[in-house]
């Protein structure tokens, strides 16, 4: 493999990945105009159904080759010709399955434009969820998303799934391609701030290793030292004021725990189901978390 990574080793090759790393893995406010280089993201054969651009054209399925880059989506007759279709991706309002009964196909999805939609065929079912897992990607950003979509195309002078007669009629289910914009979330707060900080105390060693480690890389040019070599520190200085605040908060946080446990101690009757006689263990450990509290500080 050394010759292949030669081959690659070189900064253009570094940058395609990285401009196609951001591009499929971005949040949902990704602008694709925004790399101007148009990246391949998917190709091969499937089945489309013609979208009858032409008022007498015939709609029938026809092989094609499909490209899709970060800019377009277009279909070939065959690889290597020119483009027959050509979709921009901001033109791209959704991309849902399509139902079997539309034309007693399997793996049908549909690519919906303002003006029509583009039925197509994949290969399997594996084929088809990953066309659409990427299409839904790179157009998720476009401002004029559709919120609805027909499940089933529209033949025969109506759409099979909800019988409408108007070819623009809006669609009768909701889009899967993202979150409701009004999902409620279950979130404990409580709970999860409760797990941020037993993670802050668990490695609280490595956060004050790393802020010394800030502390040496602010102050000191000179060669890096072996035991602060394990970290990548960007700025070192704003990077040792948050550690800062977060080593003081926990600090904060179990010099409370320790008091309301040791007041809890203290107001406990002993006998009682807390402190059954006998029972020297939670008395024990009051005292060794007061001890580490006081060492800390």
């Amino acid at each position: 493999m050394a010759a292949f990574s030669d081959y690659f080793n070189e900064q253009k090759y570094a940058d395609a990945v990285k401009n196609f790393l951001d591009l499929i893995s971005t949040s949902g406010k990704w602008d694709q105009k925004s790399i101007e280089t148009p990246i391949m993201l998917k190709e091969g054969f499937m089945i489309k159904r013609a979208q009858g651009r032409n008022r007498f054209g015939m709609k029938n399925f026809k092989k094609r080759w499909f490209r899709l880059t970060n800019h377009e989506f277009t279909y070939h007759k065959t690889k290597g010709e020119g483009a027959l279709c050509s979709i921009p991706i901001e033109n791209i309002l959704a991309v849902e399955r399509l139902e079997e009964e539309s034309f007693k196909m399997k793996n049908m999805f549909q690519v919906i434009q303002p003006e029509r939609a583009l039925y197509i065929q994949a290969n399997n079912c594996v084929e088809a969820r990953d066309w659409i897992d990427i299409l839904t990607k790179v157009s998720q950003s476009n401002r004029k998303r559709l919120s609805t979509y027909h499940p089933s195309a529209y033949l025969n002078g109506h759409w099979l799934c909800c019988k409408l007669s108007a070819d623009t009629a809006p669609g009768c289910t909701p889009c899967t391609g993202g979150l409701p914009a009004n999902i409620q979330l279950d979130v404990d707060g409580d709970r999860e701030t409760e797990r941020i900080y037993s993670l802050f105390s668990t490695y609280m060693t490595k956060l004050i290793k790393m802020q010394e480690a800030c502390g040496s890389k602010s102050v000191y040019d000179g060669p890096e030292q072996e035991e602060y070599s394990t970290f990548v520190i960007d700025d070192p200085q704003e990077t040792y004021k948050t550690l800062k605040q977060i080593i003081s908060a926990v600090q904060t946080l179990e010099q409370q725990h320790t008091k309301y446990k040791r007041d809890k101690f203290k107001k406990t009757k002993i006998g009682s189901q807390e402190h059954p006689i006998g029972d020297k263990s939670f008395q024990c450990y009051i005292r060794q978390q007061s001890e580490n509290t006081t060492y800390s500080i």
